[in-house]
């Protein structure tokens, strides 16, 4: 009966490390599927209203087609967490906060080529995010299949507002702007000729920018 004991011992021990085997194999494989998922869900692609890019980029105020505002932006979150002594105003009066730093390109890392500071007249491109003070998004690049938007710094290609803030940003920078109504889209916002409004008139806007890369004007 020993020697039957002692098989059937080892044999179980055998079972135990062939299963804690095969777990440690499966754990790191589990871990990724689960870290795939949640990034997915987070990067849900925010729902966007079938309002033209330039409708949002102008800030004229001009009245849209009935039934433009076919879809309703969905709730994110706007908000981070911010310290006081961080908030930079621009000369206009958008308050900022960087959430990521920026820095000249290592090809031209004094500006000298155009590729560094923005100036008027420099080929901006950014992404962005608009929230409505509810913190719902109104529009945003980086919905699914969206892109970047290219804008001439100073031709009113934007709202006063992003151009002012973009004005003092660096290549990779972030931030989080709070944007006043009149550096936005004033008094008219953004509405149908029916008077249905995405954008309320006076309203103010928090945006997140990221100012992805400067090139200087064609000569």
């Amino acid at each position: 009966a020993k020697p039957r004991t002692r098989r059937l011992h080892w044999v179980w021990e055998a079972m135990a490390r062939l299963f804690s085997g095969l777990l440690a194999l499966a754990l790191p494989i589990l871990s990724q599927g689960l870290v795939r998922s949640t990034v997915s869900l987070s990067a849900e692609p925010f729902a966007r209203p079938a309002v033209s890019r330039r409708a949002f980029a102008l800030g004229a105020g001009a009245a849209l087609p009935a039934g433009a505002l076919v879809a309703s932006p969905r709730s994110a979150r706007a908000a981070v967490t911010i310290d006081p002594s961080a908030v930079r105003t621009t000369k206009g009066g958008v308050k900022y906060v960087v959430v990521k730093e920026g820095g000249c390109p290592t090809a031209d890392f004094t500006g000298m080529l155009g590729s560094c500071e923005p100036r008027t007249g420099s080929i901006c491109i950014i992404d962005y995010t608009g929230f409505l003070p509810s913190g719902q998004v109104f529009d945003s690049t980086e919905k699914k299949g969206g892109k970047p938007l290219a804008f001439k710094l100073g031709s009113k290609q934007v709202i006063v507002g992003i151009e002012q803030v973009v004005s003092q940003m660096l290549p990779g920078e972030e931030v989080q702007a709070l944007i006043p109504s009149d550096l936005a889209y004033g008094e008219k916002g953004v509405c149908t000729e029916g008077g249905e409004c995405l954008i309320e008139p006076n309203t103010n806007l928090k945006y997140y920018i990221k100012l992805k890369s400067v090139a200087a004007p064609p000569v």
